[in-house]
């Protein structure tokens, strides 16, 4: 009986070249760079417009605070009364930082802003019976939510500003100081006067614009 022999057949395995590897990670990297830049686009636009939408929830309770009260309320503290959010007229003056060095200014005037429109000192306090309640805010939006003094924070987690000019010039900034009206804004994550940045206030969030 004759044996057949059994013939074996080197098939070569098919794999890619370092070349084409190289490739591979390349293409990979730029496609998530890409998808990381426009995921940040995204969350910015987010925030811009949950901001928008904050500033337009406070403006109505401060309307409705002013139909109950007759004005609106004063940017600044019982306890920290003269921190009002009114420099000079110069824009090299204005408190635009709300981290650095006007943190108190900022903070102090959105404390005062957040006692009047819902009527207690800090978010996590029980409501007082028989006081008006303007409007109704989260935890996420609170600074200090356990107090003693909360404010309202914007989505960058700074204080928002808050103004009414009672007893300043009326400035260039803030344009409805000392008209009866009220400057409500967030500098939308930006800081203050830099060499790259002369005008902080074009990216800034407000009511008058």
């Amino acid at each position: 009986m004759t044996q057949k022999k059994l013939v074996r057949y080197n098939n070569p395995v098919a794999a890619f070249t370092l070349v084409e590897l190289l490739t591979v990670m390349a293409i990979i990297a730029i496609l998530c760079a890409l998808v990381l830049a426009a995921g940040s686009g995204i969350m910015k636009k987010a925030m811009r417009v949950r901001a928008t939408n904050e500033i337009g929830g406070m403006s109505a309770a401060l309307e409705g605070y002013k139909t109950d009260n007759g004005i609106y309320p004063v940017g600044n503290t019982t306890a920290t009364s003269g921190s009002i959010l009114t420099g000079p007229p110069a824009p090299g003056a204005y408190p635009l930082d709300p981290v650095k060095a006007n943190a108190a200014a900022y903070q102090n005037s959105s404390e005062a802003l957040y006692q009047a429109l819902t009527g207690q000192a800090y978010f996590t306090a029980t409501p007082v019976a028989g006081v008006k309640s303007y409007i109704s805010l989260k935890q996420n939006q609170i600074g200090i939510p356990a107090g003693p003094m909360s404010y309202i924070m914007d989505p960058w987690g700074n204080a928002y500003g808050y103004s009414t000019g009672d007893n300043k010039t009326p400035q260039v900034l803030y344009p409805n100081n000392g008209t009866g009206q009220f400057d409500l804004w967030s500098t939308g994550g930006t800081a203050g006067v830099t060499t790259s940045n002369p005008t902080p206030i074009n990216s800034w969030i407000t009511n008058w614009q």
